[in-house]
């Protein structure tokens, strides 16, 4: 496809959107499903033995209510720690025909999962990508250079932007910024928050200014709370309320599903700092439950690239994220996937019932919302979540400074020990800054008693030097 013959059809897209409401979406990929269903059950070997176990005839699966009543529901030991990949890949997939390899990150435990994508699928990966960078950042309109900072062999292909695949290298991003950072109208950074939080120190300390440039910034591979957005946004110079400014946004994905499965949008972003403000909101939104837990983080996702249910939801609506994809050549089919997630529906009427309270002007997004939780594992024993103590660490950006990001939880309901790492150039008073984040973790932890350690760089048990390849541990409950 041509440059221009792509931008004409990425607006052609933006319009369609635009001029589409969730329902519309949802219906269209309901129409799809069946087709992936009946895809999976006729070429995947592994998938037609699931069916067979579970007693499912595939020609009696005749509806999307069939489909969620009967078919089975996978997770990744049900897949990969059960088959081989020759036995999970389609065969109408011949091995020829595959181009690219992408493993889990191994955090959640059992073993690697693995996405494959075909030849054809990496042509229109750019695309694919462009479009969501174009819905996102205008790429368009503005020349644009992406710094990919992502680990484990994420890369990206585009062909309306200029990228940058640094992996872990914060040197290396800082002197692209430096030395090519004017030959274009924004940048993009994306990377995990634990990196870019060193991206950011590091940044400080050779005086990058980094407000010479139009900032954007894509985080994923973990949730993050307001606070570190609100961090971030202050050294890279973002406005994140300034609906004109750089755009500060995650994106989720599953490396055995696909990358991007999900995203913020300015308007989501909003809904959300909205939220943190005015619990009262967050009420109307979520149920009276939800000011006991951190604000969830509101996400798009489009309906006719992925099917999304909520399972065994609780009384607050919140249950497992299960996903089907519906690409009908995608090489392992994985039908019902429970990914691990926790999360719940916001459906358009809510959020139309609650715009002005959201936001002077406040429109509800074309796409379908989600508001994700986190991990499963992310709650603790004592029922708060891993984020409360994320909130903490970046509420003043002072302190926050003084540590490199890195810290681990241990204990249950009767103490709690919290670790955190500080950075090569903190003070020498750690105590104090304990102190301070001991206070503020008080109103989270009211009834559990709390030491908090901050230890110099070196002394920090968990991983001296920390490794940005791979998603760091913030809670082990072997430890407890």
């Amino acid at each position: 496809m041509s440059p221009f013959l792509a931008r004409l059809t990425r607006r052609l897209i933006r319009w369609r959107l635009a001029d589409s409401s969730p329902a519309d979406l949802l219906a269209r990929g309901e129409r799809k499903l069946l087709n992936a269903f009946r895809r999976a059950a006729r070429c995947s070997p592994a998938y037609r033995q699931l069916l067979a176990e579970a007693g499912i005839d595939p020609a009696a699966i005749r509806t999307p209510d069939d489909f969620r009543a009967h078919c089975p529901v996978l997770d990744k030991s049900a897949t990969f720690g059960r088959f081989a990949v020759r036995e999970l890949l389609a065969d109408d997939i011949g091995v020829a025909d595959l181009a690219s390899v992408l493993t889990s990150s191994g955090h959640g435990g059992g073993g690697f999962a693995l996405g494959l994508s075909t030849r054809s699928q990496l042509t229109d990966a750019a695309f694919t990508i462009d479009l969501g960078l174009d819905l996102a950042f205008d790429i368009d309109r503005r020349r644009t250079l992406l710094i990919n900072c992502l680990p484990m062999g994420v890369t990206f292909q585009s062909d309306a932007v200029c990228v940058a695949n640094v992996s872990v290298r914060e040197d290396m991003a800082c002197a692209i910024v430096k030395q090519a950072g004017d030959l274009f109208e924004q940048i993009v950074l994306c990377g995990d928050p634990l990196f870019l939080k060193k991206l950011c120190d590091y940044s400080q300390e050779i005086g990058l200014d980094w407000r010479r440039y139009r900032l954007n910034a894509i985080i994923g591979e973990e949730t993050f709370t307001e606070s570190f957005r609100d961090y971030l946004a202050g050294v890279l110079g973002i406005d994140p309320d300034q609906p004109g400014a750089g755009l500060i946004g995650s994106s989720m994905g599953v490396g055995e599903l696909g990358l991007n499965l999900f995203n913020e949008t300015r308007e989501t972003v909003a809904l959300r700092r909205a939220c943190a403000r005015d619990p009262a909101l967050r009420e109307r939104l979520l149920g009276p439950a939800a000011n006991g837990m951190p604000v969830p983080t509101f996400m798009v996702y489009n309906p006719m690239r992925t099917h999304i249910e909520i399972l065994d939801p609780d009384e607050d609506s919140i249950g497992d994220l299960v996903v089907t994809m519906l690409d009908p050549a995608i090489p392992l089919p994985l039908i019902r996937y429970r990914t691990g997630d926790r999360a719940r529906f916001v459906t358009p009427e809510t959020l139309e019932a609650l715009a002005n309270a959201i936001a002077p002007g406040f429109r509800p997004p074309a796409l379908p919302v989600i508001a994700l939780q986190g991990r499963s594992k992310d709650i603790l024993p004592w029922g708060r979540h891993v984020d409360d103590f994320k909130d903490v660490l970046y509420r003043h950006p002072k302190i926050a400074r003084q540590l490199s990001g890195a810290h681990r939880i241990d204990g249950d309901a009767q103490g709690v020990r919290w670790q955190l790492q500080a950075n090569r150039r903190a003070g020498t008073d750690l105590s104090k800054l304990a102190g301070h984040l001991a206070a503020g973790l008080a109103d989270r932890l009211p009834c559990v008693p709390v030491t908090v350690q901050c230890l110099a760089y070196d002394e920090f048990p968990h991983g001296r030097t920390v490794d940005y390849e791979r998603k760091f541990v913030y809670w082990s409950p072997l430890e407890s």
